[in-house]
């Protein structure tokens, strides 16, 4: 995190009350705040509009859904762009991109005038725990997609996210140091074991509510049958035809290509000047190659299994 910038003197009011200090040995962290067990970014006071981050989050809860809305939920760096491309696509009946960038349907950054001001129909995205989301969400049983990516790839996509965006929320630590973060809860939205098990608790609790699990990994060895499971899902009579279709104009590298040249901004600035910054950097399975070593693979694996031990989930690491 970036220090003499007007957004880090936002963010370190006190009227947002106690800041954790997030920072390790070399004094390379993230600025913070704790809501429901949860440490999440400090929204830019552009969104927040003189509101407490934290009367912003429950503003959240009681927001007004729509019966038809759904909601695409999963933690930072694991398909949700993409996901949401897709939805959009199918739901439309059009091979056409959304010119939006999908913060602008971001609960985090919406808040509840915000969800309730999007016309229909309305595909939402989120990085927070299901008991944060609208309480409709499961009194209405509106239909959610969590999408999960192996915890390695996920690891690197975000370093390399948080190293590029705009002060105070970068990351100035090396990848060593952002992977002892991404195991522990030391950072933005947690840590990614807690967020798993975290939602398949509160999933279990909700049985009623119509969820599908997507993996990262089986939208790139298969997206065509991922975008089929997707229009099932979703009660659409799409044809195998236009699922193709889909798939085809949602690849990663037509995606990148569109974010780079059509999308338009996000309701804050995301990206640091002079970086590069993107949504769309390498989307690879297994890339996590190229950034561990052996025995920080090895150490990542023991911290990792200890934690979701019994826990169900099962990752692919490398190409089939």
């Amino acid at each position: 995190m970036s220090s003499d910038n007007s957004d880090e003197k936002f963010v370190m009011d006190p009227d947002h009350g106690e800041i954790p200090d997030l920072r390790n040995s070399k004094g390379h962290g993230f600025y913070c705040f704790k809501h429901d067990g949860v440490y999440l970014y400090i929204v830019h006071p552009s969104v927040l509009k003189g509101v407490r981050p934290a009367d912003h989050l429950r503003s959240i809860k009681e927001a007004e859904l729509k019966d038809d809305d759904i909601f695409i939920c999963a933690y930072p760096k694991c398909g949700t762009h993409w996901l949401w491309e897709v939805i959009e696509m199918l739901k439309s009946g059009t091979i056409k991109y959304q010119k939006d960038v999908k913060e602008t349907r971001m609960l985090e950054l919406i808040s509840k005038d915000g969800i309730e001001a999007v016309p229909q129909p309305r595909v939402f995205n989120t990085h927070l725990h299901l008991r944060m989301l609208p309480k409709q969400v499961v009194e209405k049983k509106i239909k959610c997609f969590q999408i999960m990516r192996n915890p390695k790839d996920a690891c690197v996509s975000f370093f390399n996210h948080c190293r590029d965006m705009t002060p105070p929320y970068d990351y100035e630590g090396d990848f060593v140091e952002f992977t002892e973060a991404f195991l522990s809860e030391k950072m933005a939205f947690g840590s990614y074991s807690t967020y798993l098990l975290s939602w398949k608790a509160e999933v279990a609790a909700a049985p009623e509510l119509p969820v599908l699990d997507l993996f990262y990994e089986d939208m790139k060895f298969d997206p065509v049958k991922t975008v089929k499971d997707v229009a099932r899902f979703l009660g659409l009579s799409s044809t195998d035809q236009f699922c193709e279709e889909v798939a085809d104009a949602c690849s990663f590298k037509k995606m990148k290509k569109v974010d780079q040249e059509m999308k338009g901004d996000a309701p804050i600035k995301i990206w640091a000047d002079g970086k590069e910054g993107t949504f769309y950097r390498k989307g690879e399975i297994g890339d996590w190659k190229n950034w561990f070593t052996v025995a920080e693979s090895e150490r990542f694996d023991q911290i990792w299994n200890a934690k979701m031990k019994d826990s169900g989930f099962k990752f692919t690491y490398t190409p089939v």
